[in-house]
């Protein structure tokens, strides 16, 4: 296994560090933004199923909802009402974040493309010898 030297003197140093921390920061940011992705599609996987239910019933049925341990009686119209909206909050949010993830994506290309030139250009070569 080989292990690459690099030479760089103390602004060369502060860049390469400054460029790590944007790498990380940008992967971080990244995986946020698919968790939050993630818990969108769970919510409005839930609200579709929960609809699904709701609008076989009749719309005379008793429906009650969870606040906290207790549950409360409200009518199914208002509750059919509420996920669908659910629903449509939730996609729009998806959208939103989508496109939020596809800037992060593009930013942390940019950043590890700026980092591996970075790398190449200060790469010590055998031939030239060396090291400081």
């Amino acid at each position: 296994m080989s292990l690459v030297q690099l030479e760089l003197d103390e602004k060369d140093k502060e860049s390469f560090n400054e460029m790590q921390q944007s790498l990380g920061q940008a992967q971080q940011e990244l995986q946020m933004v698919a968790g939050k992705m993630r818990m969108r599609e769970q919510e409005q996987r839930q609200a579709e199923l929960t609809l699904l239910e709701l609008q076989g019933m009749d719309t005379q049925t008793p429906a009650y909802y969870q606040v906290g341990k207790m549950f409360l009686q409200k009518p199914l119209t208002d509750l059919v009402t509420q996920f669908v909206d659910k629903m449509e909050a939730c996609k729009k949010e998806r959208a939103a974040l989508k496109e939020k993830k596809d800037h992060v994506e593009t930013a942390m290309n940019k950043v590890n493309d700026d980092f591996q030139e970075f790398i190449k250009d200060h790469l010590v070569t055998k031939e030239g010898g060396g090291g400081s």
